[in-house]
């Protein structure tokens, strides 16, 4: 077994990216530097379950997550962008794109490997919602980011709806279970980006501050989230 083969710490990072945001790589970047991770992987759903569609199609969210990352450096100077990846994992399975699906797939594929699945605090208290959402703590550990409004009482409260018990120890900021499976807080970052504001805002013909000009240059580019836009055949 070579030295990249050997157990690593990855981060994952789901979700639609339409578009990808200064938040989503704030989030890997701070993640990446407080767990010590060895990578994270940007995982784009393909057909994600609780949304009815999106409005870039899976090919236009891949190629602006690929911009993003190209720039990834200005969010993670210390270890530059070369820990950050994308996986088109999702695409390759039938729909829908259901997160244990993901993470047993990624088990067969990167066995030694020790995951990390990056959630935001809100997205968490939805997660007994989620499917088949037991499994989740036996596939992976979670690091849990803070949204503004989302108290740490309420955390703990949907802490408690998976199975456990999640002992929480205060001076780590993280629950941990007896079989060592654990959930970690950053409370540091608390970025408040709306997807939907920024669609909105593109569609009007401005460039918001919160996206990278990378990705900027390939929406307007591609005419994306305009009003008679044809990019969502791409």
């Amino acid at each position: 077994m070579t030295e990249s083969e050997k157990e690593q710490k990855i981060g994952l990072l789901g979700g639609t990216f339409d578009p990808v945001h200064d938040g989503h790589l704030a989030i890997a970047g701070r993640a990446e530097e407080a767990l010590l991770l060895d990578r994270v992987i940007f995982i784009p759903a393909a057909d994600p379950p609780h949304k009815k569609k999106t409005d870039a199609s899976y090919g236009h969210r891949v190629a602006m997550l690929e911009a993003a990352l190209a720039g990834a450096g200005d969010y993670n100077k210390k270890n530059t962008n070369k820990k950050f990846e994308i996986s088109l994992l999702e695409a390759e399975r039938a729909a829908p794109s259901y997160t244990v699906d993901t993470l047993l797939e990624l088990k067969k594929r990167l066995v030694e490997q020790q995951f990390y699945f990056i959630i935001g605090a809100d997205s968490l208290l939805e997660l007994h919602l989620w499917y088949r959402y037991q499994e989740l703590p036996d596939l992976t550990h979670f690091i849990v980011v803070a949204r503004p409004g989302i108290s740490i009482q309420e955390i703990n409260r949907a802490i408690g709806r998976l199975p456990g018990p999640f002992i929480f120890d205060e001076s780590q900021q993280q629950w941990r279970r007896s079989d060592g499976a654990e959930i970690v807080y950053l409370a540091d970052v608390c970025k408040s980006i709306s997807s939907s504001t920024i669609r909105m805002q593109l569609a009007q013909g401005q460039r918001p501050d919160t996206v990278d000009r990378r990705v900027l240059d390939y929406i307007f580019d591609h005419k994306l989230y305009q009003s008679d836009s044809t990019g969502k055949q791409a």
